[in-house]
């Protein structure tokens, strides 16, 4: 007896929605790296730990206006005994670094490991497509991550004053361009790190682990240079330093006196911090996209 084959009418249709082309491919990466991100419609376990980091970020914020109402007598005009914008960046920037370093990982990694590349190279997008749709995630996460306590503080910090919130927001309106730079100098100085970090290694948790390490090795740059040193070979170490490179530039914006810091310690000024940020960040993306070039 001969086998017999059969055809099965599935009912295929061609698609005939709109193509949306790259834009449309970059959206679908941008939004699967904030749902990825975050945990969203994944395990409970997955949640923790990022929301954690977001509640710990502005939790503080929300006390710290709140005790403030307290102690000074229910109305204050400037930015209150526990409200400086400038000394909530040492907190809160910390919290930025561990969030950046559990994100970033979590975006590259899985794709590389899982061959999740090659499904996005059948699709109309470009190796530089895919970076910046996974950069602009690090960094949207990043900046909402760091701005939104500053905006619970400033905006909590301003309705105390004792004319109302207008008045308030107006008294501090000088301190917003401080804030926003410092804002950028966090979220890119801790960013391009972790991205370059990323880039090669092969598991989430050992790519959160190499950055956190390099970073707090960075950071201990600030013992190793003397004081008011003008040896070339201490001017050249102290910008790689990039724990403390977001916060000397929040120093230069603030117009803080930066004591301490590794550039401070070798009479550079502090704006060089900016400078070594940018270098960071252009390295990162010359080398991401040299990492790349072929994988899509």
């Amino acid at each position: 007896m001969k086998p017999e084959g059969v055809v099965y009418d599935l009912g295929y249709t061609p698609h005939e929605g709109p193509r949306l082309g790259r834009a449309g491919a970059m959206r679908a990466i941008l939004v699967d790296g904030l749902r990825r991100s975050l945990g969203l419609r994944r395990k409970p376990w997955a949640k923790v730990l990022p929301w954690g980091l977001i509640a710990a970020a502005i939790t503080p914020a929300v006390f710290l206006v709140g005790f403030t109402f307290l102690v000074s007598g229910f109305s204050v005009e400037d930015a209150g005994p526990f409200g400086d914008p400038a000394q909530f960046f040492d907190y809160v920037g910390t919290l930025l670094m561990l969030f950046v370093a559990l994100v970033t990982p979590t975006l590259l990694v899985p794709d590389r490991r899982h061959g999740v590349l090659s499904i996005y190279a059948s699709r109309p997008i470009y190796s530089s497509d895919y970076l910046v749709a996974r950069a602009g995630t690090v960094l949207l996460l990043a900046t909402l991550f760091i701005l939104i306590p500053h905006m619970i503080l400033f905006i909590g910090i301003s309705a105390l004053n004792v004319d109302g919130l207008a008045a308030g927001l107006r008294f501090h309106a000088d301190r917003i361009p401080e804030i926003l730079g410092s804002i950028v100098a966090y979220v890119f100085g801790y960013a391009a790190p972790a991205f370059l970090v990323s880039l090669y290694v092969k598991r989430v948790a050992i790519g959160t682990g190499v950055y956190v390490a390099v970073m707090f090795m960075t950071a201990a740059l600030t013992d190793a240079l003397p004081r008011q040193s003008d040896l070339v070979a201490f001017k050249v170490l102290a910008p790689f330093s990039l724990f403390f490179n977001p916060t000397t530039v929040r120093d230069w914006l603030f117009d803080l006196d930066g004591d301490g810091m590794p550039l401070v310690r070798v009479d550079m000024p502090q704006w060089t911090a900016a400078i070594a940020i940018a270098v960071v960040v252009v390295a990162a993306a010359v080398i991401a996209r040299q990492r790349y070039k072929n994988e899509l």
